[in-house]
């Protein structure tokens, strides 16, 4: 048997509604707007769920929110995909959201995500903003298989994870033969996701990027450093030296990232949607 697939035994099946909602275009048309419409509508709990956060303070309007073809146009697509691709994620897990590695898990992954889409908004990426947020979210995917694979034996590598990337993945490779950036790879694949997705989840934290998407990984290379440091008050020279090739690339500049250090969090607490997604992962 092939050493990857028993790892992706321990990961759900995507959702079909997730998946065909990735492959739509974003310059969407009417007949391709009304087949979006179509797809949410077939089920009914994400349906729900969609209109009470387009009812929320985020997308608070005068009147209240009651037909999904209004929710999606208030909101737009690339807000409903990223909201979609949440919401599905926080269904496929949510009975194990309790334990402590994945409320670990999952409050990182969520910070990385918003902080990929400030990224980007910062370096002038404003185009690939909602998809860093997906491919932010889901980095670490593979992290989730090689923790379910074997009771207990993923605690041996919690002190090293989102702190040193390259102690992590050799730490895994010598347990499981196989590291969280090789199986998060396969994940997407497997998902039928945008090779944008598997790439980042492949080669996020490499120096050394061959993906033609380049740019997102950069972005999401960064803000998943970030997410470690967030409550020090300074980047310390180890972290300065991880940065510094990132920076070089996308063109940010080290005192830009004072921000996440000072205010982000801090901004985030008043954020309606980060409040939201921390409620559906249960942090």
């Amino acid at each position: 048997m092939d050493k990857y697939e028993q790892f992706l035994k321990n990961i759900p099946i995507m959702p079909d509604v997730a998946t065909k909602v990735l492959t739509f275009a974003e310059d969407m048309d009417e007949v391709s707007f009304a087949e979006l419409e179509r797809l949410i509508s077939m089920d009914p709990g994400l349906t729900a769920k969609i209109l009470k956060v387009a009812n929320s303070s985020l997308y608070a309007r005068q009147q209240q929110i009651s037909r999904l073809q209004t929710a999606i146009s208030l909101m737009g697509f690339k807000a409903i995909k990223s909201l979609i691709m949440l919401l599905t994620a926080s269904n496929m897990f949510s009975q194990k959201s309790l334990s402590p590695f994945y409320k670990y898990f999952w409050q990182h992954s969520l910070v990385t995500a918003f902080i990929s889409q400030k990224l980007c908004d910062m370096s002038g990426a404003s185009r690939i903003r909602e998809e860093s947020f997906l491919a932010g979210l889901l980095h670490d995917i593979g992290q989730m298989s090689l923790y379910e694979s074997e009771l207990n034996a993923y605690d041996k590598i919690m002190p090293f994870i989102n702190v040193d990337e390259g102690k992590t993945c050799s730490e895994e490779t010598s347990m499981f033969g196989v590291n969280h950036r090789e199986i998060g790879r396969r994940i997407m694949e497997s998902w039928n996701f945008p090779q944008s997705f598997s790439d980042t989840a492949g080669e996020h934290g490499n120096l050394n990027i061959q993906s033609p998407h380049k740019e997102m990984i950069v972005i999401v290379s960064i803000a998943d450093l970030l997410t470690s440091v967030l409550h020090e008050i300074d980047f310390s020279e180890k972290m300065k030296t991880a940065l510094d090739p990132y920076l070089k690339y996308s063109g940010l500049k080290l005192e830009q990232l004072n921000y996440f250090q000072d205010k982000f969090m801090v901004e985030m607490k008043d954020d309606p949607l980060f409040q939201e997604c921390k409620s559906l992962f249960r942090l």
